[in-house]
């Protein structure tokens, strides 16, 4: 708050109308990106997370982590507004939402108190239109809280670096914790932002030398005990392996992970570049580069980045789901954007002298901010499994259910249905209670999920000699439903 205090005043008496009107402009195209997604169809991961978390008691929340659906701040968050709102799928984004919101400008005046207004503007494009930060920041996920805290860590890092002290130091381990309470892998974020700070303090003999260095190694200790604090109700239940395996039981092993880490990488590269376009990536390495060598603020920050995720995927024999790396996005595209301010600058001064700052800035930032915007939105759409069709059919089943009838699906349409169910006021046995006398089963099959009728209601422990036999009810697109009465 001292920071966003010395920082709010100073830097909007020395900001120009026109500057201000393209920050706002920015920002507010980034929450109308994130605010249309936040209105497209649920997911089975967020469905399950509500209906298998959110409506069940707080000490379930907290301590049950078995399935990656329960981000465990998220999910009580999710619990709260939808205790006010009523559940719906823009209720149940709505705490990522928020967060994916408010750290673009805190990212921004991070930026900005680091380096300069240009580069701070044209990284804020990038960060306000990046297809894989608009995706997460619409989905009832916790990475998009986690994001928050570490931009905040970094806004708080900073401070401690020019001010040091105590009270700095217990914040940035409040963030760090927080962060990792939100998603546990938001680890390689803090330790990144643990990193980076240490680095800079190493870089100046009369900081390392004073009590700081002493103030940011309590503030690590501090940091693990609130996190491990705030995740003792799991541990004690279900073991810290729960934490860093979160409802995946793959094997671990050093042998798996030297066959595996190659594809793990290519696959990450994918994700993260898929948003964009070969003519965007390849620069944006060449950026990454160049910021790297122009830079030692950069430098410090995204040698920090190498030194502290690479030893942990050592440790854990696990690259990870390439979601849990979205955080890096805020590190490329801060480098892109002090790469292209020096672009800019050299194009000025040797092609183009009338070309000056205020004007080149406005252009780039506009040219960014649709370039991602049209690249990655189409992608986003789809590379998540929404399931347009299957929730089109629940929709039209659904309002018509009475007491005795049932539906049962695979895993993701038992989801689907049970969101759908509590959404409307019904009981969620009503997915996998048993048969009402007298009532209707309506199957759900998706193919796309390779289930059949019979398969469905095998797993649901139910013959399908105990119904009559099925009537197709409703198809789209290979989604059906079936319905059948108990015999």
């Amino acid at each position: 708050m001292a920071e966003l205090r010395d920082l709010g005043p100073r830097y909007w008496k020395r900001t120009s109308t026109a500057h201000k009107r393209l920050v706002l402009l920015l920002i507010v195209a980034g929450t109308l990106l994130r605010g249309w997604m936040l209105f497209q169809p649920l997911t089975a991961d967020e469905a399950t997370g509500f209906v298998r978390f959110a409506t069940r008691s707080m000490y379930v929340v907290v301590s049950d982590m078995s399935h990656n659906s329960n981000h465990v701040l998220n999910t009580l968050l999710v619990k709260l507004v939808t205790s006010v709102f009523g559940v719906s799928n823009w209720s149940v984004r709505l705490p990522a939402f928020l967060a994916g919101v408010l750290l673009m400008p805190l990212y921004y005046l991070f930026v900005r108190s680091m380096f300069n207004r240009y580069i701070a503007l044209m990284a804020l494009a990038m960060v306000a239109a990046s297809g894989g930060l608009i995706e997460y920041s619409a989905l009832s996920r916790g990475f998009a809280l986690a994001w928050l805290f570490m931009v905040a860590a970094l806004m708080t890092g900073r401070y401690f670096l020019k001010e040091g002290g105590p009270v700095a130091a217990m914040v940035l381990a409040a963030c760090a914790a927080l962060g990792i309470w939100s998603v546990p892998t938001a680890l390689y974020g803090m330790l990144m932002v643990y990193g980076w700070v240490l680095l800079s303090l190493l870089a100046d003999r009369e900081q390392a030398q004073g009590d700081r260095m002493l103030w940011w190694a309590l503030s690590v200790v501090v940091a693990l005990a609130l996190a491990l604090l705030l995740y003792a109700p799991v541990i004690s239940v279900n073991g810290i392996d729960q934490l860093f395996h979160q409802g995946d039981h793959a094997e671990r092993s050093w042998d798996r992970f030297k066959l595996t880490h190659a594809d793990a990488t290519l696959d990450l590269w994918v994700y993260l570049s898929e948003t964009s376009a070969l003519w965007l990536t390849i620069p944006g390495l060449v950026g990454l580069l160049y910021a790297a060598f122009i830079s030692s603020k950069f430098r410090r920050l995204a040698f920090a980045l190498l030194i502290t995720s690479v030893p942990v995927v050592m440790v854990l024999a696990d690259v990870g789901q390439p979601r849990k790396w979205l955080f890096t996005l805020f590190i490329f595209h801060l480098s892109s954007a002090i790469s292209l301010f020096y672009l800019l600058k050299f194009v000025q001064d040797k092609l183009y002298p009338a070309f000056e700052k205020r004007r080149r800035t406005a252009v780039a930032c506009l040219a960014l901010l649709l370039a991602f915007a049209w690249l990655g939105m189409p992608v986003i759409q789809d590379r998540v499994p929404r399931h347009r069709d299957l929730n089109a059919l629940l929709d039209r089943v659904i309002p018509d259910l009475s007491p005795a009838d049932r539906i049962y699906g695979d895993p993701v349409g038992d989801a689907l249905a049970g969101f759908k169910l509590v959404a409307r006021g019904f009981d969620p046995v009503v997915v996998v209670g048993p048969p009402g006398a007298g009532g209707t089963a309506y199957v759900v099959v998706d193919k796309r999920q390779e289930w059949t009728a019979d398969q469905v209601l095998k797993f649901h422990l139910l013959e399908p000699e105990a119904l009559t036999t099925p009537e197709l009810v409703g198809e789209r697109n290979g989604s059906m439903i079936f319905a059948a009465r108990f015999r």
